[in-house]
């Protein structure tokens, strides 16, 4: 669920919250506040402290009834519905529906249906999920709320989906997306939010990218192929390179379907470096192996496929064209007698079986190669055989032979960690103490390639000089949108000067600052090195010590314990010396 993010208000709400609670006691203090301001502290609470955002939820809750504001209340069950995983969403979808289903309101009971229809999906309840988006639309279409509609629409295209009724998707993808464009009940929705031309330009590509996804599962492909062009010269547009490289991706697939392997071979490998969706990465590596397949390069075709199927596995992602792809590595390693590989994937494909009609995304009898009496059959004699191979003899020998190379790898590991431990430790004590992210492209030719207009630039990069000056990179609550906003611009064009001028995204711009100050700080003040980890993590910038531990090894290398440890070492031998 999407959060809104601290502001300054929040910041004086909060101080004034810690300044009376210990006079008052929790309830009353929270009870003394407003809803906005409830509301405020609920979100910025949430999710690192979940106790006290359930407190003020409480307190929203008792306020609420204590006032008899019925729409109040349901707002205190929807934190409970939104925000603390399926159990609790589900009952207290329950409540906000079982609370307001009988008044009249734009908003409810259909923002409980939608939770409620949200964690059903969530849960892989589909028909569970499909209910109560049809009776949460009803309810938005009855009392035309256009947001509630632009919600709901395109989820139950995915569940169309899911059930294999994919023309019946297409069709609802298609009224979408005419809708974004020429309902003037839409135009008005998106003329009265804040940042509505971000807001319309991010929903009407995630439109047009849903609309060519679903071209390709009824294997339109040259439709699929005018939506993808559409959303390629839209994000190119707008700047998006993630949706960006998704059309890329989606281009790939269908030129796999339209027969241009190597076009499809060549649109993957642009765009998989740059997939950050797990779920699409998946399949563009899926594809890519299937492509390699028909072009006979069984090494290249082997490659993708596992790396895919690594990712099936991590996240529990199963669908119907994994089984051509189960069934020929089985084919390849059946014919290279590697029986152990060709037993893991029978199994595989015997587990897609299951799950595919226990989830129903195929109809009646799977079409297969393989039936499943065979498959059942070839993994006995697989078994029998492996189990023949392998008596108890060979295998405690085996165990022995990998326990001593597994030591010896081991030792071998650790002296060659300490070894670089060690010089980075050095090359850090060398380092220039002053060091920050280089800024030498700053001149005219990184305003063009950046794509900002110049007088924009040159006070982002300003503001920038300032901030590393400054210091202000510890304070853990910087981010991007909150720096955009300090320096008076937005995050696109803050997040392009950084990439500009530095060379990096703003994450690791911002980790960078922070690791480099802490490191010259800990060399200069012996006082910083008695700290805990988690006292040096927050002196850096960073609000849990896990969290410093993780960048400071990213950044330099070796972990911060051990940095610490070296300088006191060192310290302590330069005393006894003297």
């Amino acid at each position: 669920m999407s959060r809104p993010q601290p502001t300054l208000f929040t910041v004086f709400l909060l101080l004034s919250f810690y300044t009376t609670m210990g006079q008052e006691g929790l309830r009353d203090t929270l009870f003394g506040k407003n809803y906005d301001e409830l509301n405020e502290l609920f979100y910025t609470y949430l999710p690192e402290d979940t106790l006290t955002a359930r407190n003020i939820a409480d307190a929203y809750l008792t306020k609420a009834r204590a006032e008899k504001d019925t729409i109040r209340m349901a707002q205190g069950f929807r934190y409970y519905a939104a925000e603390f995983g399926p159990g609790t969403g589900l009952m207290y979808s329950d409540s906000v529906i079982d609370l307001t289903k009988n008044i009249y309101d734009k908003e409810y009971p259909a923002r409980g249906y939608i939770l409620k229809g949200y964690w059903s999906y969530y849960s892989d309840k589909y028909v569970k999920a499909t209910e109560n988006y049809l009776i949460a639309n009803k309810y938005a279409v009855a009392r035309n709320n256009v947001s509630q509609q632009l919600l709901i629409r395109p989820i139950m295209a995915a569940l169309k989906h899911v059930a294999g009724k994919h023309r019946e998707a297409l069709a609802i993808e298609k009224a979408h997306l005419y809708a974004l464009e020429n309902d003037p009940e839409y135009k008005e929705l998106y003329s009265n939010i804040p940042n509505r031309e971000d807001g319309y330009a991010e929903d009407h590509i995630i439109a047009i990218y849903n609309l060519c996804q679903s071209y390709l599962q009824v294997r339109e492909v040259d439709s699929s192929k005018i939506y993808i062009r559409r959303g390629i010269g839209e994000s190119l547009e707008h700047g998006d390179t993630l949706q960006y490289y998704r059309f890329v991706s989606t281009g790939g697939v269908a030129e796999y379907y339209a027969g241009n392997y190597r076009s499809a071979i060549d649109s993957f490998t642009r765009a998989i470096p740059h997939l950050e969706n797990k779920y699409t990465y998946t399949m563009a590596q899926f594809y890519k192996g299937r492509s390699y397949e028909v072009l006979g390069k069984d090494r290249n075709a082997l490659s993708a496929l596992k790396k895919a199927d690594s990712l099936v596995e991590k996240l529990d992602y199963r669908f119907p064209e994994l089984r051509p792809a189960y069934e020929y590595m089985i084919n390849y390693y059946e014919a290279g007698q590697k029986r152990d590989s060709q037993l893991i994937y029978i199994n595989k494909l015997l587990k897609l079986d299951e799950e595919l009609l226990k989830n129903k995304s195929i109809d009646g009898e799977i079409a297969r190669k393989y039936d499943r009496p065979y498959l059942l059959s070839q993994k006995e004699k697989l078994i029998s055989h492996l189990e023949e191979k392998n008596n108890k003899n060979r295998i405690y020998k085996l165990l022995m032979v990998i326990m001593a190379a597994l030591f010896g790898l081991f030792l071998v590991y650790y002296y060659q960690r300490q070894r670089m431990y060690k010089k980075r430790y050095r090359e850090l004590l060398k380092e220039n103490p002053a060091k920050m992210p280089d800024r030498s492209r700053t001149g005219e030719g990184a305003m063009s390639d950046s794509g900002v207009p110049a007088e924009t630039f040159r006070s982002i990069e300003e503001g920038l000089v300032r901030f590393e000056e400054e210091k202000r990179f510890a304070n853990p609550d910087v981010t991007l949108h909150s720096l955009a906003k300090e320096l008076q611009t937005n995050s696109t064009y803050l997040s392009k000067v950084i990439n500009t001028t530095r060379e990096m995204n703003f994450s690791k711009y911002l980790h960078g600052l922070r690791i480099n100050h802490i490191i010259q700080r800990l060399k200069q003040e012996e006082r910083l090195r008695s700290y805990s980890i988690r006292g040096i993590a927050q002196e850096a910038g960073y609000n849990t010590a896990q969290s410093f531990a993780s960048s400071f090894f990213r950044h330099t290398g070796i972990n911060p314990s051990y940095f610490v440890k070296k300088l006191k070492e060192e310290k302590f031998a330069g005393e006894q010396t003297v």
